[in-house]
């Protein structure tokens, strides 16, 4: 029985590296085969801290999937996130030469290659160049411009950067168990793929990456990423305050959030009041402790990383031309009453982002928590035929995947032209 075309995708948190096997199949179209999550123990906020155990938690990871499914591919789809991923608004214009202003594909190309950073950081790479908007002597158009007539034509893209030595220290680590990186992706862009529909993707939502070490706010709109911002702040900060703050171990700690934590409460609430057990640090028996203290020291992180949320949507300039709501995914999300908190703070209708598009996915998988590492399976369902093997920059495998489809595009236009041409003569 023929087989399908395979996708694999590693998505690499500080909490969790979890893989995922896809195929694409004929009849059923793209279908989860196998997933495998291992414990994270090398991995602090997009930084490699032990490049040995990361490579050894991504093999487990990886070959758990791969046994589970029964394909294998040793390219995969690299997700990352991180404290070190910036995101930057870029804007390049270009002079039509052709006399009759017809737009060819190398004017889009040679547009798109303009439409970077114009100093870019030392130490810094690319890892997505995106495009937000086209604009043809000064009026907006929806899509790819090619073989439009106008004479100026101008572009603005969203380029996210991060730091090349952490990024090439997560591929050395890949690299160690002999896998390759057909690609990184942004854990905002691997997610909008697998949670939004496309109605949000055009008119505007607010998507929301809860992680362990960091949380992640995109906006999109007009069918893309048009901002981006990484706040270090994820879940795992709740679990250090309760483990300073109580003095217990960091498992309690967490076992605390899990069991008793909330992002919001009001204070008069009355089961503040209520005792919880309790193994503090060193004891072995269980003490009683009101829910009040564990809501006193978890609620200034919340009420801190909803600060940094709001600022950061106010920063990229857009929070009144963002029609839609609020999505929301990853693991940190499973705290209970985010949602509540932040339709509250954000004035704005939230959701939790379920994974769609993909078949086979168990419930216990079709989660908010798991939206980031499936998104790398439409991911790369959608784009792995486009991008060329020769070991390239990805900005560059963006900026010629884009200029194939756009050739591939004018090939079919111009014969079609010369085809009933010959027909009519």
């Amino acid at each position: 029985m023929a087989r399908g075309r395979i996708i694999v995708g590693v998505d690499i948190g500080t909490t969790k590296i979890s893989t995922v096997v896809g195929e694409i199949d004929p009849s059923r179209g793209l279908v989860l085969r196998g997933i495998k999550v291992e414990k994270s123990t090398a991995i602090s906020r997009g930084m490699v801290t032990d490049i040995n155990q990361a490579a050894q938690d991504i093999d487990t990871s990886y070959s758990g999937a791969v046994y589970s499914s029964g394909l294998n591919s040793d390219e995969v789809f690299v997700g990352i996130t991180g404290r070190d991923l910036l995101g930057e608004n870029c804007r390049a214009e270009l002079d039509i030469k052709d006399p009759e202003g017809e737009i060819h594909p190398e004017d889009v190309e040679d547009i798109l290659e303009r439409a970077q950073p114009r100093k870019l950081g030392a130490g810094r790479m690319i890892v997505h160049s995106l495009v937000r908007q086209y604009y043809l002597d000064g009026r907006r158009i929806n899509r790819s411009p090619l073989g439009m007539i106008g004479r100026h034509l101008a572009v603005d893209t969203h380029v996210v950067t991060g730091s090349e030595s952490q990024i090439k220290n997560l591929e050395r680590a890949v690299e160690r168990v002999s896998l390759k990186v057909r690609g990184y992706v942004h854990s905002l862009v691997a997610a909008g793929e697998a949670v939004l529909t496309e109605e949000e993707k055009s008119s505007g939502c607010i998507l929301i990456d809860f992680g362990g070490g960091t949380t992640n706010v995109g906006l999109f709109y007009n069918g893309s990423l048009n901002y981006s911002v990484c706040i270090p702040i994820g879940s795992q900060n709740y679990d250090q305050d309760l483990k300073q703050g109580l003095g217990l171990s960091y498992e309690e700690a967490q076992r605390l959030k899990k069991s008793y934590g909330k992002a919001w409460l009001e204070q008069d609430a009355e089961e503040l009041d209520d005792f919880v057990d309790v193994k503090f640090y060193g004891r072995r028996e269980y003490d009683k402790i009101k829910r009040r203290r564990i809501f006193d020291i978890m609620q200034p992180r919340t009420d801190e990383l909803m600060e940094l949320i709001l600022q950061a949507i106010a920063a990229s300039g857009m929070a009144d031309r963002v029609a839609g709501g609020v999505v929301i995914v990853g693991g940190g999300c499973q705290l209970r009453q985010l949602k509540r908190y932040l339709q509250k703070h954000l004035s704005r209708q939230v959701r939790l982002g379920v994974p769609v598009g993909i078949g086979h996915v168990l419930d216990e998988y079709r989660t908010p928590v798991f939206a980031p590492v499936l998104g790398l399976l439409v991911y790369g369902s959608k784009y792995e035929d486009t991008l060329p093997r020769d070991g390239s920059s990805f900005v560059g495998d963006v900026i010629k995947a884009a200029g194939d489809i756009f050739q591939g595009l004018w090939d079919m236009t111009k014969g079609k032209k010369k085809g009933s041409g010959e027909s009519e003569g």
